[in-house]
C-alpha cells in the first residue's frame, strides 16, 4: 500500500506535469505558427521576385487577399481538362507534355483542410521584402480617380503549401486600375536549392479567349 508521502509526491508530480504542458503547448503552437508564416513569406517574395521585380507598371497590391483555395480549383480543373483541346477549359501555359507534380489525393486533402478558411487576410507592408508595391483596399481602388494611385495592380492569394512541403500554390489577378481585370492565373512553385521556383501557370481558357 502506498504511503501518504508517496501519494502526495505523485499528486505533486501530476500537477507539475500539467502545468508544464499548459506552458509548453502554447509555445510550440507559437513557434509552429512563426515557422509557417516565414515559409509563406519566402514563397510570396520568391514569386514576386520572379514575376514582378522588373515590371515597371505593376505598382499596386490590393489589400484584401484572394481566397487561397482558388489556386487549387484552377489546378484541379486543369488536370480534369488535360485531354481537351488546349483552347477549351483549364490548362497549364506552355507546350505539352505536362507533368502533374501534385496528385489529386493531396489536392483533396488541402481543399478539405482549408474549406473553412473564410477569413479575408489583409496584406501588410511587412509581408513584402524588397518590393515597393503600394497596398490599397479595394474600396479605395474602385473610386473614380483612383488611377492616379497607379495604372496597374494585382490581387494575390496567400500561398498553400503541399503536405510534403515540396510544392506551393499561389493565385493572382492582374488588372488595370479603373478599367478591370486583364488576367488571372494559378501558379505552382517548387522549392529548389532553398528558393521557390515557378513550374507552371494555369489559366481558364474560356476567360482568356
Amino acid at each position: 500500500m502506498k504511503s501518504k508521502k508517496t501519494i502526495v509526491f505523485i499528486t505533486f508530480q501530476k500537477k507539475c506535469l500539467k502545468k508544464t504542458t499548459l506552458i509548453i503547448f502554447p509555445i510550440l503552437c507559437f513557434l509552429f505558427s512563426c515557422s509557417s508564416t516565414n515559409i509563406e513569406k519566402q514563397i510570396l517574395n520568391d514569386f514576386l521576385n520572379k514575376e514582378f521585380i522588373t515590371d515597371k507598371y505593376i505598382c499596386i497590391l490590393v489589400e484584401e487577399a484572394i481566397p487561397k483555395t482558388k489556386a487549387l480549383d484552377f489546378y484541379e480543373n486543369a488536370y480534369k481538362d488535360r485531354n481537351l483541346v488546349k483552347t477549351l477549359g483549364f490548362s497549364p501555359i506552355g507546350s505539352p507534355p505536362f507533368t502533374w507534380e501534385v496528385d489529386s489525393i493531396d489536392v483533396a486533402i488541402l481543399k478539405q483542410k482549408y474549406k473553412n478558411d473564410t477569413l479575408v487576410y489583409h496584406w501588410k507592408s511587412s509581408d513584402l521584402i524588397d518590393h515597393k508595391l503600394k497596398i490599397f483596399p479595394y474600396k479605395t481602388l474602385k473610386k473614380r480617380g483612383s488611377r492616379e494611385l497607379g495604372e496597374y495592380g494585382i490581387y494575390l492569394s496567400k500561398p498553400i503549401i503541399t503536405s510534403n512541403k515540396k510544392y506551393a500554390f499561389i493565385f493572382y489577378r492582374s488588372f488595370a486600375v479603373e478599367v478591370g481585370f486583364s488576367s488571372e492565373k494559378a501558379v505552382l512553385l517548387k522549392k529548389v536549392d532553398g528558393t521557390w521556383k515557378i513550374l507552371y501557370y494555369y489559366v481558364n481558357n474560356s476567360e482568356v479567349n
